[in-house]
């Protein structure tokens, strides 16, 4: 997976010493979702999903963390030009940002496609082994862990090959 530099060295003075940035993803300039002159960079780190957001024509940048234990579900949809990463999260107080107007689910539109999907696996990746770590334990169904739909983002028990939601296949 790809890490573009220029986003670590933007982001430098919010990363904690000990911090690694795995996956970034960035809109495009150009095409659906993009943005020409302040596009919108997500670093997913070993600790959280920080995402700048660069306005004023990337003049001034604000950005915004997310906690893992937050994220309920990724997905992705995948279009001909660009993709969008949606990223529920649950209990998170914002009203600006990723999640405004009290929304559950944010949208990071305009991205590569392969660096959409790389992020998307990354995340649903973090997701699933925070649910099968021994803090999770068992799940409804009695196995431990979990594997999310990356076509719908449900949840679904780590045995399953079908997402119960959508039908999609969860792959192996």
């Amino acid at each position: 997976m790809a890490v573009n530099q220029e986003d670590v060295k933007a982001a430098k003075s919010i990363l904690w010493p000990d911090e690694t940035v795995e996956v970034t993803a960035k809109q495009r300039r150009i095409g659906p979702g993009g943005s020409a002159t302040s596009p919108t960079s997500v670093l997913a780190t070993d600790k959280r999903i920080i995402i700048l957001n660069r306005a004023s024509l990337g003049i001034r940048q604000d950005y915004e963390v997310i906690p893992y234990k937050q994220v309920t579900s990724v997905r992705l949809e995948h279009g001909v030009l660009s993709s969008s990463v949606f990223i529920r999260v649950q209990g998170y107080d914002r009203d600006q940002g990723l999640l405004k107007n009290g929304k559950e689910e944010g949208e990071i539109d305009g991205l590569n496609n392969a660096d959409a999907k790389a992020l998307a696996d990354f995340l649903n990746k973090k997701l699933d082994d925070a649910a099968s770590s021994p803090e999770a334990g068992e799940t409804d169904s009695g196995a431990v862990g979990s594997r999310y739909c990356t076509q719908c983002g449900n949840r679904n028990p780590a045995s399953s090959k079908f997402c119960s939601k959508c039908g999609a296949s969860l792959g192996r």
